[in-house]
């Protein structure tokens, strides 16, 4: 997959942890209430505490390494780049750099078929 591509994949990612984790920590009401609120135990806080708690933790550890993996594929990025660049001007050393005469001479074409056309307009 293309490196945009996992970055974008990584940040909508982290804002779907955001936004759900944050609603979470916010609600009012339990989910699951029919189960969670029914268990029955008497030790520790109370569901709805629990669920914000747990809410929070989602939120916070799931964005910790969302946000490393998005750098490393930054990095990852960059030296891929950088590689790419080397071939490329080995490359280029190798044939002395006939790609770019190649696309120098494209552009003097179209320059005289400019030229070209402008005399023949007039």
């Amino acid at each position: 997959m293309p490196y945009p591509i996992r970055l974008v994949l990584l940040l909508a990612t982290m804002s779907f942890h955001a936004f759900y984790g944050v609603s979470l920590m916010g609600s009012e009401q339990l989910i699951q209430a029919s189960w969670f609120g029914n268990m029955g135990r008497p030790w520790g806080i109370s569901p709805l505490e629990d669920q914000r708690l747990g809410a929070g933790a989602m939120w916070g550890i799931g964005e910790v390494p969302t946000l490393m993996l998005a750098l490393g594929v930054v990095l990852t990025w960059s030296r891929s780049d950088s590689r790419e660049a080397a071939r490329s001007d080995r490359q280029a050393e190798r044939d002395n750099d006939a790609e770019l005469e190649a696309y120098n001479a494209m552009f003097s074409q179209l320059k005289e078929q400019d030229r070209r056309i402008e005399r023949s307009g007039r």
